[in-house]
Order: structure tokens, then sequence, then C-alpha cells
């Protein structure tokens, strides 16, 4: 799932002050031996690397290692996407539904629908900054904070300083900031960054914050004063989608040029402002500036995988789905035995959960696990792959074993399926938003969806007080058809397979969003029934330990042949399933 904007990664303390190896990868076979004493970090006995063996038609547990093994391997660097990793990611499937025989279904007679992914960077020698006739640096004296959809362009102002940024006391009148740049210092002393959307939706609907935001909108630009390490590199650039969705699609529509903000030095602020800014008084009108700034768009990898399997009745689909893509590469190696310990107590969530300092007496129950690890593995192994086993190469190569399933069963089912591996989940849906702004085939004759999103774990360490065998996690299979609903339960029922749904994470309001953060949600604005399967989340979620050693491959198996028997049922159903639920505008947000 698309991860929460307020998680944070915090640094990993002692733990990761260990013997020498950095810049390493995990490499090599696990050694075998005995289960640990500790039970915080469930072991399964399972080797780093496993060799492939030829897949069969079945859904089985040994061709979902095999395929997950090979697409969460350290060599697809986590398949991020607008990397060479994505491509080779999605090579890969290509390679199998290909060898399948499967139709294709992308562009142009191909298997791969592009996204149209770009990165947007700072144009430094085209973007200028003057003031009393001195000219000042893109990417050296000013940087762009956020870069926009669309071109900034020529902005002619004075600045007026507004004090600390998220200073939400003696808040500047409208009147007094509009038609200048409004400067912002640093983020004002004691704030304390949001740790829940709880939090997060407790400031951002707050008076102070609302009459704040009226101040910044107010003005004809901002301006903050940033950091020396604000001016790096990799803060010139951002990954954008030329025909993103919601508030994306409308600024690349719009008319106006995006609001000018950017990020000057402490130098260049106490120029324009006449003091440093944190001797200024709000209020204080500066000198006026001319701002020039200009962007440079480079394409980048990222693409959908399409295939169908053609059925009776050609002119229907059904989708089945995940996303291809994960997160990069850390910057930095870790110790990954170290960090999975430590997780376990500290941050059980994964990057979902806030990282709290271990007591002293936990400290020892980390350490004794990290021992265990470490013997269990042969020594310190150091990681800097992020290859987002569960999420959502689990998904992804699930369905390719359910694609496998019915490529290879005696009969075909009577709608034709849509086998789809979107780019782009993690930066916002992109690929499942493009897929379904601009479909292969017509929308209308899209008459149901499966997303599916991590369904690798799910134990009573992952869940607690719910996790085990029989775990799943559904979300939106009555929003729009309450049929649909129904149809899945009553699948569960009729195959014996004995799962026990968790709904919770499906209703409305709830804090985690997990109903806006995946790819169904592209399916359901348009009014297309969707349901979200899931095994739910984890102490290694968006964390370099999320890799194929710890999928729980048997309850990983039985939830893909849950889905595949759901998706069969849909596609052989006599009618289209019923839609009442509200389809409303595809173009509105999410609403969990």
């Amino acid at each position: 799932k698309e991860t929460m904007k307020y998680a944070s990664y915090l640094p990993l303390v002692a733990l990761l002050a260990l013997p020498a190896c950095a810049g390493q990868t995990s490499t090599g076979t696990q050694a075998q031996g005995p289960a640990m004493a500790q039970e915080e970090v469930p072991l399964t006995n399972l080797p780093v690397k496993h060799a492939a063996r030829p897949t069969v038609a079945a859904i089985t547990t040994a061709d979902l290692m095999t395929r997950l093994y090979i697409f969460a391997d350290d060599s697809m660097g986590g398949r991020p996407a607008g990397s060479i990793y994505n491509d080779k990611g999605t090579a890969y499937i290509e390679s199998e539904v290909r060898r399948l025989g499967l139709k294709p279904a992308g562009d142009n007679g191909t298997y791969f629908q592009s996204a149209h992914l770009f990165t947007r960077g700072l144009d430094s020698a085209g973007s200028s900054l003057v003031v009393d006739g001195k000219t000042y640096a893109a990417g050296v004296d000013f940087i762009v904070g956020s870069i926009p959809n669309q071109v900034i362009q020529l902005t002619s102002a004075p600045v007026i300083y507004g004090g600390y940024s998220l200073d939400t006391a003696n808040i500047l009148p409208a009147a007094q900031v509009a038609g200048k740049i409004l400067m912002l210092g640093p983020t004002i002393p004691g704030f304390k960054q949001p740790t829940s959307q709880a939090e997060f939706n407790t400031l951002v609907n707050s008076h102070g914050y609302l009459e704040y935001q009226k101040m910044i909108q107010a003005a004809a630009g901002t301006m903050s004063v940033g950091s020396a390490a604000a001016f790096v590199p990799a803060r010139l650039a951002n990954i954008f989608h030329p025909k993103g969705w919601n508030a994306t699609r409308v600024a690349l529509k719009a008319d106006k040029p995006s609001p000018m903000a950017i990020t000057v030095s402490a130098g260049l602020a106490e120029t324009i402002l006449g003091a440093a800014p944190a001797a200024a008084v709000k209020g204080t009108v500066g000198k006026t500036v001319a701002v020039n700034v200009k962007f440079k768009d480079t394409p980048v990898p990222g693409r959908n995988v399409v295939a169908t399997l053609e059925g009776e009745m050609k002119n229907e689909y059904i989708i089945i789905g995940a996303h291809n893509d994960h997160v990069p590469p850390s910057a930095r190696a870790v110790e990954h035995d170290s960090l999975r310990a430590l997780n376990s107590i500290s941050r059980p969530g994964g990057a979902e959960s806030q990282y709290k300092a271990p007591t002293p007496e936990q400290w020892v129950r980390i350490n004794a696990m990290k021992d265990s690890l470490r013997a269990l593995h042969g020594g310190a192994r150091m990681d800097s792959i992020n290859n987002g086993a569960d999420d959502d190469g689990s998904g992804s190569m699930a369905v390719l074993e359910i694609a496998e399933s019915f490529a290879k069963a005696s009969a075909k089912p009577k709608r034709s399926i849509i086998f789809i591996w979107h780019v782009g989940e993690e930066l916002g849906m992109f690929g499942s938003n493009y897929f379904t702004d601009y479909p292969t085939v017509p929308r209308e004759q899209i008459v149901g969806a499966l997303n599916v999103d991590m369904i690798g774990r799910g134990d009573a360490k992952d869940a607690p007080g719910l996790g085990g065998p029989q775990y799943l996690q559904l979300l939106g299979s009555r929003r729009l058809s309450t049929e649909y609903g129904t149809l899945v339960e009553q699948v569960i029922k009729d195959t014996n397979s004995g799962f026990v749904v968790d709904y919770q994470y499906d209703a409305n309001g709830h804090p985690q969003q997990f109903y806006c953060r995946s790819d169904h949600w592209a399916y359901a604005r348009y009014g297309i029934p969707v349901t979200f399967f899931s095994t739910g989340g984890h102490q290694d979620y968006h964390m370099l330990t999320d890799e194929p050693q710890y999928i729980d491959y048997r309850h990983y198996a039985r939830v893909a042949q849950l889905i595949h028997d759901v998706a069969d049922r849909v596609a052989n159903l006599d009618h289209k399933l019923v839609v009442d639920g509200e389809k409303g505008d595809p173009y509105r947000s999410c609403k969990q």
C-alpha cells in the first residue's frame, strides 16, 4: 500500500554500529538450524536464496516460492517506479505471460502499457532570482521546495516576512500579504510532527492552521528559508505523471501556473530582508525580487503489464491486479538481522507504526534475538535493498500464479479475464489510475475487479489477537455491490477454505485509510465493483527486511487459491454484478 505521508524512518541507533562489510546485500544460503527460543521474531527456516523450479497448473507453495524469490531478489533492486529495476521486474512478468500464451492487452499489440512517468527537475541554467540587479543562481542560492505540475512564470514582487513555518499565532491578515511573496523561516521551535492520521487530521482542521493557510493562499508565492542540507541534488527532482489524477490532474489542466514556492539560503534571505530571519519581525517588508523558474522533464521507466485470457464472452472483462513496484534502495546499508530484531519490539507495524525507543529490558531481548538470527545466518549481513516481497511481490506473483492456473485449465471462463500489474502504486496509484483513465478495453465492459496487495503474511504476530492460518482482510467488497460482498463470503463457505474475514479496515473513516491507499480505488472511482484482498501489515512493511524468507507460503497459497475461485465465480455468473452503491465523480478525492 502507498505509505502514509506522516510515516517516518527513524535512526536505528546503537544496533547498527556493527562489523565492517557495509554496502553488501544479503547473499548466500541461510544455514539450517533450530528455531529460536524467543517468539518475537517468527522464523520459518527458509533460505535467503532459493533455486527456481518449473511451475505447474495448480496454485502451489512451490510455485509461489519460485516466483517470489525471483521477483523479490536483490537483483531486482526493489523494482521502484522510474528505475531500470522496475523494467527488469516487469520484463520477468511479461516473459511469463507470453510463455503462458495470454493475449497482449497493452500498447500497440504488446503486453506493456506505458504510464508515461517522468522526472521534473529544476532547470538550473534557465532559472534565476534577481535582487537589486544582482542575479542569484538556482541550485546554489535557491531551489524549488516543492516541484509543481506546471512551470512557474516570472514573479516580481516585494517580500514580506511571515515568521516561522507553521506558526499559527498572530497570523498576518490576508490583505497584508496579498500581492507579496511570503517568506517563512524554519518550522516553529517545539512544533510536534503528527505521528498518526488522527493527529494529522486534528492539525489540518484546527482554526489556527486554516487561518495560516488563508495567509499563504493570499500571497503571490512563498519563500522558505532552508538549511544547507536542503541544497542537495536529490531535492531538485521528483517523479510525476503527466496525466495524474485528482489534484494533479486539475493542476495540469489549469490555465494559471502553479503558485511560486521556492526555498532560499539563509544568506539570501538576510539580503532580501535586511536582517537575519530569526531577528526579523512579522510583517517586515523586504526588497522586491524577480523570480523566473523553469523545469525540464525527463521520461523514466514505468509501465503496466496487461494480458488477457479470452473467455466465451470476449467483450466482458474481469480484472485481477496487483502492483509491480516497491520503493528504492536505502541510502545506506544496515545490518539486516539487527533491524528485524529491533522492529519486532520497537516498530511492530514497520513503517506504519511510530518508532518507540526500547527500554533496558527490551534491549536485552532485542540483542538476544539479534544474536540468534546472526547465528542462524552465519554472521552479520548488511542490506540496502527494499525487496518488497510481501508489498507487493506477494500480490504480483499470486496474480501470475492465478493466470497460469486459468491459462492451463481445460475449460475457459465465460467472461474474459484481464491480468494487470500496475506500476507506481507506491507513488500514488499512478499505473492503476492511468489504466482506468485510459483503459485498453472499453471501460464499460469491465464488470468487476480484484485487487491483490500484501497476501503473504497474517500470522498471530502480524495481527495480534486475530492472525492465523484463516486470517484475511477484505476492503470494498460491498461498497459498490452488495452482491459482490455476499459472493465472496459464499465462495469462502463453498470451498471450505475456512477464512475468517477481518473487515475492520474497511470501516468508514478508519484512521489508517487503507481503502484509499491501494489500486482498487482507481476502479471504484469509476463505479467498477472491486474487492481488495490482503493479509495486512507487519514489522517488515516498507522495511529492508520484507524478503521472501519471511513469507508464510501455505497461507499465501490458500489466499491465492481463494482469489482464483472468487474470480472464477464472478467470471461465470449468468449476469453482471449488480451495482447498488454510489458511483460518484471519478475525479473526486477518495473517502475512507
